[in-house]
């Protein structure tokens, strides 16, 4: 791979459809209505429809022939451009990940699109759209460290192995919301279009029809429901047949049943589990496990996704099984009783400066309703105060906090970059003070109105890494 090298032919077409995707579509969707609205004829809308596609597979073409990528030197080097030049040089010790996508034409014709992660970054470095599996394979142990590992992964000599049961992946579905907002999304989309093309009147007397002959209870019920099927078919396809594997020291999380993914995360660069307790999922007791790696940016969080859902009383077996470097059970201490006052101010007072309009301008008669707003954000502050907690076991910290949704991270301290604790004068009368940690993945957590001595526990856990540091180099 020491010279120049083009992608697949099938990236011809493949970037085609991804300029009509991103920049093309809303122009051509309104130039067609327009077309509709003014009457031409169906010879005049082929014909424009065979332009447009002409101009895009020869942009596609021209796209194609001055994209290139070479290794030279332990440095991948990628040129393309049609209109500017653009060359990329990334070192291979700034490379953190190697991540393998299929979409349903590149599981056709067996390729694959190649992003390329740096350290801490928001977006792939690099992204090789079609390439060939050999030569995404091969070009995985040109640029990893740990070529013989990559080798082991895909011979199938994988130490351990889990599969996400169908059970498992329509629980995970049902309790997430994610997919639902794609759906309200491009339901909003279509009204638009039905509005353009002078449609939308003739629907919404059909909807007052409905409405009139049909109850709206169960109207609104059936609504609620195909919204809530679509999105668990949603969360489905994107994350079914989801595979699991660890070799050697390597883990690779392989899912998508439309669209194909690999991500591959080298287990010296995980810096933090993650665990997420949904509010549909706590009560029923599941977690959903996510990596804190330096390969991916904060925005990642869908690549670095390690297992959908998993029971509390499995979660220490799994990772165990995969993880076993942070298969640590640590009890939580929860926060002084002191903190849960200043919790609870923190979600009343900006409620109740919320509800003093909404009360002035209530006609007489309904300001109770105003008044419920404080109540419920100080039972949030006071939810928040009893879902935090913290503790040490070792070289080992789990933090808990709660925004919308009950977040553990469990980390060693070698992971650690920075620690900060600070007070305010009233935190500092009642004997408090609140912390950060900054991680090389660029997540920042922490929890408020913890108390002074259990702040300096902390302090001299985070020194403790300094100090296996400073071994370290000495030996």
């Amino acid at each position: 791979m020491s010279k120049p090298r083009r992608l697949h032919l099938l990236g011809i077409l493949l970037r085609a459809i991804k300029l009509l995707k991103d920049f093309l579509l809303p122009l051509v969707l309104l130039f067609v209505t327009q077309i509709l609205k003014r009457g031409y004829s169906l010879s005049w809308l082929m014909f424009t429809g065979t332009v447009i596609i002409l101009v895009l597979l020869a942009w596609g073409l021209i796209s194609w022939f001055r994209f290139t990528f070479r290794v030279e030197n332990e440095v991948l080097v990628v040129e393309q451009g049609v209109l500017i030049h653009k060359r990329s040089v990334i070192p291979r010790e700034r490379i953190q990940a190697i991540d393998l996508n299929q979409g349903v034409l590149h599981r056709l014709f067996n390729i694959v699109s190649v992003q390329v992660e740096t350290a801490g970054g928001d977006k792939p470095e690099a992204v090789l759209y079609a390439l060939s599996m050999s030569d995404a394979q091969l070009l995985r142990r040109r640029l990893l460290v740990s070529g013989v590992e990559e080798d082991r992964n895909y011979a199938g000599d994988a130490v351990a192995l889990k599969r996400l049961s169908l059970k498992e992946l329509f629980l995970f579905g049902a309790t997430s919301g994610g997919a639902l907002g794609l759906v309200l999304y491009l339901f909003s989309g279509a009204w638009t279009l039905l509005d353009d093309i002078g449609l939308e009147l003739d629907l919404q007397r059909y909807l007052m029809w409905v409405w009139d002959y049909v109850n709206p209870v169960y109207l609104a019920a059936f609504i609620i429901l195909v919204l809530w099927l679509l999105a668990v078919l949603g969360m489905i396809l994107k994350y079914g047949d989801f595979t699991l594997t660890r070799s050697g020291d390597r883990i690779q999380m392989v899912y998508g049943l439309l669209q194909r993914r690999q991500v591959s995360i080298p287990v010296g660069r995980i810096r933090a589990v993650r665990l997420v307790e949904g509010v549909l999922r706590q009560p029923l007791g599941y977690f959903t496990v996510h990596l804190e790696s330096a390969g991916y940016g904060p925005r990642s969080h869908e690549k670095t996704l390690f297992w959908p859902l998993v029971r509390k009383n499995e979660l220490v077996f799994l990772l165990n099984k995969f993880l076993p470097e942070f298969a640590a059970e640590i009890p939580l201490q929860p926060l002084p009783p002191a903190a849960g006052r200043r919790y609870m101010l923190r979600g009343f007072i900006p409620a109740a400066l919320l509800a003093l309009p909404i009360f002035i301008w209530l006609p007489w008669g309904e300001p109770a309703l105003a008044l419920l707003l404080p109540v419920l954000g100080g039972l949030w502050g006071f939810w928040k105060y009893k879902s935090a907690g913290w503790g040490v076991r070792g070289n080992m910290l789990a933090v808990r906090s709660r925004s919308v949704v009950r977040t553990t991270f469990v980390l060693p301290n070698r992971s650690a970059q920075s620690f900060s604790a600070e007070c305010t004068p009233w935190q500092h009368r009642a004997g408090l003070m609140s912390f950060k940690m900054d991680l090389a993945s660029q997540a920042i957590f922490g929890l408020d109105d913890v108390s002074s001595i259990d702040v300096q526990m902390l302090t001299n856990w985070f020194r403790r890494r300094k100090q296996s540091d400073i071994r370290l180099i000495e030996d």
